[in-house]
């Protein structure tokens, strides 16, 4: 076991608007399931040991990732944060840990040696990709002043007629040093509309303990898109 890196594979949930009856880590493009191509690009990198959170149908999604990664089950889907905190037991053993969610697949080898690169250079508590979207997709919205310092975090079902006009987009591919990632899961509540245990809050938390965070852009945002419908999927394939 490697004691510096980790890397979670968020893979709990259904792919129900992908009209897929499996997990939806399960879903194929080009006949290769979604994880499958984390995996690949994590592997490639070298030194860091893979954990992925199993949920829907996990069954069927344990038995394709026996021998390729360690599980840990998220029975109720609560959020990502929920899902997270079913990991701390391994969480513990790592210096730094990498949380990634199986329904973005195409994450390169460069961007995570990249942001490994840019995480011990900087002493950084959380490294994060990101990237401006020309197109409007329900995610977190990025709020920087004009030195290019993150002032917020605003999530879509939050944000305002002019924050839903922001087009720096946070995609949920995050590198925590280990040890604030488990103080940040103590503090992260729950959603006010949904109920849901969100880790994106962590880094309006760090925000405001004015924790060293680190922002890592990226200028292909299609590489960071998830693949959570039949749209989406149509989007990637035809561009």
């Amino acid at each position: 076991m490697n004691r510096n890196y980790l890397a979670i594979i968020l893979a709990a949930g259904k792919g129900s608007r992908l009209e897929y009856k499996g997990p939806k880590a399960l879903f194929e493009i080009n006949n290769i399931p979604l994880i499958q191509y984390l995996y690949n690009s994590i592997n490639s990198v070298g030194s860091i040991d893979l954990l992925t959170v199993v949920g829907y149908k996990k069954k069927t999604l344990i038995n394709y990732i026996k021998n390729k990664s360690i599980y840990t089950t998220q029975d109720q889907q609560l959020g990502t944060a929920h899902a997270v905190n079913q990991c701390t037991e391994y969480i513990k053993k790592y210096k730094n840990t990498f949380i990634f969610v199986a329904d973005a697949p195409f994450i390169s080898k460069s961007y995570i040696s990249s942001m490994m690169r840019l995480h011990e250079q900087q002493k950084s508590d959380c490294t994060f990709l990101y990237s401006k979207f020309p197109i409007n997709l329900p995610y977190g919205r990025l709020i920087f002043n004009n030195q290019n310092r993150l002032l917020r975090l605003v999530e879509f079902h939050h944000a305002n007629k002019e924050e839903i006009k922001i087009n720096s987009y946070f995609t949920s591919q995050y590198l925590f040093k280990s040890s604030t990632l488990l103080e940040l899961l103590k503090k992260i509540n729950s959603d006010i509309k949904t109920g849901e245990f969100n880790l994106t809050d962590s880094l309006n938390i760090l925000i405001n303990q004015k924790s060293r965070i680190s922002p890592f852009f990226i200028k292909n945002y299609k590489k960071l898109i998830g693949i959570n419908s039949i749209e989406d999927f149509n989007y990637i394939i035809n561009k």
